[in-house]
């Protein structure tokens, strides 16, 4: 069963599906990717590929397409990126820094280049347990920061990225 979860703020609308199996904080992976993209990554019912992407944005002027995961990409998973490293750039959206830098490790031993940001678990588990069906949502992005504002309540974490300018 699939559960839709609607973010609206700033004069924009961002629904969420929730698909069977999947927990609410990979709802708020999902929510961030979207926002940390600025909208150019779409939500994903990519067909054709053995995995699907949780927001996929398509190859654009020679560039690479984008591919966003929120959880932990399985080893197979990886394999799969490499036979495609030519055709996406992957990023990947986790709970906390250690599961980042494993899955950097993971990542370097398969040759496979990823972005990987990584939030503060309990910031994570904080947004999950607010969520409603209909929600007021705001993120802002800055200085290795994010703050939300979520049904009228604040919370900040840090992010972690592989990369030195994350954002």
């Amino acid at each position: 069963m699939k559960d839709n979860y609607i973010f609206t703020g700033r004069g924009k609308k961002i629904v969420v599906e929730k698909k069977r199996g999947q927990t609410r904080v990979r709802v708020v992976l999902k929510l961030l990717a979207y926002e940390m993209f600025s909208g150019r990554l779409r939500f994903s019912g990519k067909a054709g590929f053995t995995f699907k992407p949780d927001l996929y944005a398509g190859a654009v002027d020679g560039q690479k397409a984008l591919w966003a995961d929120c959880e932990e990409p399985s080893e197979k998973k990886i394999m799969f990126f490499h036979s495609r490293k030519d055709i996406f750039s992957v990023f990947v959206f986790l709970l906390g820094k250690d599961s980042a830098l494993a899955l950097a490790k993971l990542f370097k031993r398969h040759s496979v280049e990823a972005v990987i940001y990584a939030f503060e678990e309990e910031f994570i588990q904080k947004l999950a347990g607010a969520l409603y069906r209909k929600n007021t949502f705001k993120c802002v992005l800055s200085g290795g920061r994010v703050q939300v504002t979520l049904n009228g309540s604040a919370y900040s974490s840090s992010v972690y990225s592989n990369i030195a300018a994350a954002f």
